[in-house]
């Protein structure tokens, strides 16, 4: 059995886990074992997937501020383990700690994991300050630390990795998904519609995290102001995160309280894109969207902003749109209602996003 120790992000409701829960379900656990080092184990031991795969998680308490040499050795501890590889999922730099000291003790493999593209801080001080300390990392970044990098998209690559890291090393992963699990269902739809009080709306669907990056709050005006030309119109925000109690209060603020709801983190998340007519995407930056790839297997029109990649559009249903309120409260307000949708089974699995093929893609990384 070969022993992947993942390390990730605190929050256990991102694209990270989401990732990684996906590919857990089809891969096999009597030769490969995932293993979790966070801050938040409390958290991640709450989540189904702890409940049911059982997995080792490794929790580190100390942080550079309390001092590097300490930090150090907890990790040091922790890697000492007998490991085959260590997984480092990432979106910014900060330091090469981990990846130092996994090198140094003789870790088989050292994978460094790109999964985004750009600095998820509300402040836009702290986005300048952290983003001149990430490109002087990756200016120093390079393949002494690792053995192998990996990224969900070529901007998500572009983003982590200098010019001293040869494009052609750089392997693509999907983010793929259980494409069956989104089907369309039109008695799931009608339940879920008539439970949420939503029958004859027009619903304009959006998932992620609460935060600067998924720009949530853009999405709420030009919503608003569609809304004010066409009240049939109803926008449903799903997650959780910093910016939950802000996007409800302006919620209330703008008069939109029965056309609009923030719902917390949903584990069926599929049942609640059955709901949904639209799907909207106006983040400042992603690498690579899961949420994109959910909806168009659930047949949904998707409106994208321009800065998201290339590969974000798999299917015929996406559409690019730059990061203006006029153009997305048009947008909006031609939305209609959507129970004729396609089957994108064919499609998303020509592109390799269909779990149970790209599965193979990550176990090829590990050899």
């Amino acid at each position: 059995m070969k022993r992947i120790l993942h390390m990730t992000p605190p929050e256990i409701n991102n694209g990270v886990y989401k990732y990684l829960f996906n590919h857990m379900k089809y891969i096999n656990q009597s030769e490969y074992q995932f293993e979790f080092l966070t801050r938040n184990k409390e958290d991640l031991m709450k989540s189904k997937e702890f409940h049911e795969y059982h997995f080792p998680i490794w929790s580190f308490t100390n942080t550079e501020r309390n001092g590097r040499e300490g930090l150090r050795k907890e990790i040091v501890r922790i890697l000492d383990n007998g490991f085959d590889a260590v997984h480092l999922h990432t979106s910014i730099w900060r330091g090469f700690l981990i990846e130092e000291i996994a090198m140094e003790v003789g870790i088989p493999q050292v994978i460094v994991h790109s999964h985004s593209t750009g600095v998820d801080f509300v402040s836009a001080e702290d986005r300048k300050r952290l983003l001149k300390i990430h490109e002087e990392y990756k200016r120093q970044f390079d393949m002494r630390m690792a053995t192998d990098v990996c990224a969900c998209s070529k901007m998500a690559g572009e983003w982590l990795f200098g010019k001293q890291i040869p494009r052609d090393q750089i392997k693509i992963l999907p983010n793929a998904i259980d494409v069956e699990q989104y089907h369309f269902n039109p008695e799931i739809r009608k339940l879920m519609r008539n439970r949420m009080g939503v029958e004859d709306r027009i619903v304009i669907g959006n998932i992620g995290r609460y935060s600067y990056q998924k720009n949530q709050e853009f999405l709420i005006r030009a919503f608003v102001k569609a809304w004010q030309k066409r009240n049939s119109l109803f926008l449903m925000l799903i997650g959780q995160g910093e910016l939950e109690g802000y996007l409800k209060n302006l919620i209330k603020e703008l008069g939109v309280e029965d056309s609009a709801v923030c719902l917390n983190w949903q584990e069926n998340v599929w049942d609640y894109l059955q709901v949904m007519d639209v799907f909207c995407i106006p983040s400042h930056f992603e690498g690579l969207s899961i949420c994109a790839i959910e909806a168009q297997a659930a047949g949904l029109t998707c409106y994208v902003s321009d800065t998201l990649s290339e590969e974000t559009k798999i299917t015929d249903l996406v559409e690019y749109i730059p990061l203006s309120e006029n153009i997305w409260e048009k947008k909006i307000s031609e939305s209609e209602i959507n129970v004729n949708r396609k089957c994108m089974d064919e499609e998303i699995a020509s592109q390799g996003y269909d779990i149970k093929s790209a599965v193979g893609q990550l176990i090829n990384v590990y050899g």
